[in-house]
């Protein structure tokens, strides 16, 4: 076999490193804050009886904050995707923090939602599609160089319109988990906010709105990242995918047009 084959072959190997840190990304960044500020199912202590509502609200921050500052500070490359993972995780907390019952209840219970679809559309409108960030956390370019050829590739017209579709589809698996939350919760969560039975209504209502947001999540999420992998891959002549070795490597063999500044891009 060639150095150029046995080369190529190796570069089809999967590159467990780099989904390992993906991995570590949601992990620290949205599993963790999100187990702080909801324990019961993941069975933990909790920490509000020692540190106070507010206090861990702060701890769920301050520790994934301090991790995506360390991992620029290394890598020198910002991860738009970790970034994504805990604001969502934090807007979330911060929502349910609102004493609210009734329609205003309702209405919070689908706010997350609709503070995505509101950044999807902004996204889309100034031409730098949300998806394009989220899939530099997946491909995860750990140096500057790589973030700046992939900020590149990611500005073909190909690669471009799957970005936007992904972004459609996110902002469109937004909208029906507000209105499925809107619906479910209106219907379900009739007691006013303090009184007996409130909490137990609220718990019925996550009951249904948890499973049905893993599943549009599944979905819609793996829809969208099929769409951009697709796209991207065509870039290689379809040699590699994004979490295979040769990726970097084939990528950095295209001539590509110069790009705007890489999303991921950290300023130095």
């Amino acid at each position: 076999m060639s150095g150029a084959g046995a080369g190529r072959s190796g570069g089809r190997r999967v590159a467990w490193t780099r989904l390992g840190k993906l991995l570590l990304d949601v992990l620290i960044t949205f599993v963790l804050p999100y187990a702080l500020l909801n324990p019961q199912p993941f069975h933990l202590p909790d920490l509000s009886h020692r540190l106070g509502t507010y206090g861990v609200y702060v701890l769920a921050g301050i520790l994934p904050t301090l991790y995506i500052v360390w991992d620029t500070l290394r890598h020198r490359v910002l991860n738009p995707f970790a970034l994504f993972l805990l604001a969502g995780a934090l807007s979330g907390a911060v929502v349910s923090f609102l004493r609210l019952d009734g329609v205003a209840f309702a209405l919070k219970d689908a706010l997350h939602s609709g503070l995505l679809m509101l950044v999807c559309l902004i996204s889309l409108a100034a031409r730098r599609p949300l998806f394009e960030f989220l899939f530099y956390g997946v491909v995860a370019p750990e140096t500057p160089e790589r973030s700046h050829l992939l900020g590149r590739a990611l500005a073909q017209p190909a690669v471009y319109r799957a970005l936007a579709g992904a972004t459609v589809l996110v902002a469109l698996k937004a909208l029906l988990l507000g209105l499925a939350s809107y619906v479910v919760a209106i219907r379900l969560v009739t007691l006013p906010f303090g009184v007996p039975g409130f909490n137990a209504q609220v718990a019925t209502a996550h009951a249904i709105t948890f499973p049905l947001a893993l599943l549009l999540d599944a979905l819609f999420y793996g829809w969208a990242a099929w769409l951009t992998l697709q796209a991207t891959r065509r870039l290689t002549g379809g040699r590699a995918w994004p979490w295979q070795e040769g990726f970097w490597s084939e990528l950095s063999s295209l001539d590509h047009p110069p790009a705007a500044a890489p999303a991921g891009q950290a300023e130095t």
